[in-house]
């Protein structure tokens, strides 16, 4: 028990010298934790920054639903390089088959998606507006905070009216509701409807910007380019029932869809069938290596750092030479005077790291009001942080550390 006491009290001595040390050369040291600091700053906001890509991702994927695939007419890359004439079509006849035939599935939504002009009178905007069905409403969580979101009655009369997002609204009228209001849509008059729930931004995709109108209606009067045939949409949405039928039901509506289109075996499949897990998945790993070639940058700035301590540390043992041969001259182990040096480069570097840490915990709460952008910066980063810039320290100051403890004691104190 008095050996662990002893032991603790020789640390203490240590760092009380450190101390000593560091304020007796108080500008140097502060140039030299300058390295340290701006690694550790470079470090968590580059980590900060690719943990709120993450959580902008999933915020994202998550206003599209759950347990949902996503079918579009373009060829599949999985299944082969693609050719020009490898583009194919969707109706709403195969969203019909795909709900009739392929197991668990709750809910098809066709949609048809083109881009309008919105005029009020004295305001205008420009927006996507979605052709839909009350389905996509169902599938994609997508509800109406104010008024009434599509009916069949709508979609089966191609009526005029309009659901808008909460962006489409501000635009248009301010902070006045705008549910019974008339908008013109590409010239066509609209009846507002419904005020959809807002569902913010992410990745710098404003998810309030847009209108959704009865497919119908916008197929007879608001496309500007005309579709292949009567009832072509540009993607459906199909719910399933639980992520087990999801998994399954993906490669049925693959199997359906080649059938349907009569795809030979070996060729290209002129549509894609992903999945939200899919989505999640594939975006969770490209914001992985986006974090870490951050990260790896920004620890070439940490690397100098360590290599500045090294440089002073080796400059302190040079000027110190007389006292380290006084120390040894009165007893001093070699033990001792390297764990002095170690622990003035492990102070330098801690130092230099909080100070990181406080600056970069600044800058990614000035990031986050600023551009809209998530950046935390959790306790398990900052205690990390923390704990590596003394790891640094240890490791760049070991060997001026052990330079010290092997100077001989007669030559030091001859030393000028």
């Amino acid at each position: 028990m008095n050996s662990i006491f002893a032991s603790v009290a020789g640390w203490g001595v240590n760092v009380a010298i450190a101390f000593t040390a560091l304020r007796t050369n108080l500008m140097r040291s502060i140039l030299t934790t300058l390295g340290v600091m701006i690694g550790v700053f470079s470090v968590i906001l580059a980590v900060a920054v690719g943990n709120g890509a993450q959580v902008s991702v999933t915020q994202q994927i998550a206003t599209l639903g759950s347990n949902m695939a996503i079918v579009v007419p373009q060829p599949d890359s999985g299944s082969g390089p693609p050719r020009p004439n490898d583009r194919g079509r969707l109706t709403e006849r195969d969203g019909q088959a795909i709900l009739r035939q392929v197991s668990g599935v709750r809910a098809v939504a066709p949609q048809i998606r083109n881009s309008v002009q919105l005029v009020t009178p004295g305001r205008s905007a420009t927006t996507q507006a979605t052709g839909a069905t009350p389905e996509y409403g169902n599938i994609s969580n997508v509800n109406a905070s104010e008024g009434r979101f599509l009916t069949k009655s709508d979609v089966g009369s191609a009526a005029r009216v309009a659901v808008i997002g909460q962006t489409v609204s501000d635009k248009l009228f301010g902070g006045d509701s705008p549910v019974g209001q008339t908008i013109r849509v590409n010239r066509v008059p609209f009846t507002v409807v419904g005020l959809l729930e807002s569902k913010g931004s992410n990745l710098g995709t404003d998810n309030d910007d847009q209108i959704v109108v009865p497919i119908t209606t916008l197929r007879q009067r608001l496309l500007t380019t005309p579709t292949q045939g009567p009832d072509d949409v540009t993607l459906l949405f199909v719910g399933f029932e639980d992520e087990d039928s999801l998994l399954a039901g993906q490669k049925e509506i693959k199997r359906l869809l080649r059938d349907r289109y009569r795809v030979q075996k070996g060729k290209i499949n002129p549509f894609t069938v992903r999945t939200t897990t899919e989505i999640a998945e594939t975006t969770s790993q490209v914001t992985q290596i986006f974090q870490a070639v951050l990260v790896a940058i920004a620890s070439i700035s940490l690397l100098v750092g360590g290599i500045g301590i090294m440089n002073i540390m080796l400059v302190s043992v040079t000027e110190r030479t007389r006292e380290i041969g006084l120390r040894m001259a009165l007893g001093a182990r070699r033990s001792d005077i390297r764990n002095q040096f170690l622990v003035e480069a492990a102070v330098l570097c801690i130092i230099g790291g909080a100070i990181g840490l406080l600056l970069a915990v600044l800058a990614a709460t000035i990031f986050q009001k600023v551009a809209d952008f998530p950046a935390p910066v959790g306790i398990d980063t900052a205690l990390f942080s923390i704990a590596f810039s003394a790891v640094i320290g240890l490791l760049f100051g070991g060997y001026p550390a052990v330079r010290a403890s092997r100077l001989s004691p007669i030559e030091a104190l001859r030393s000028e």
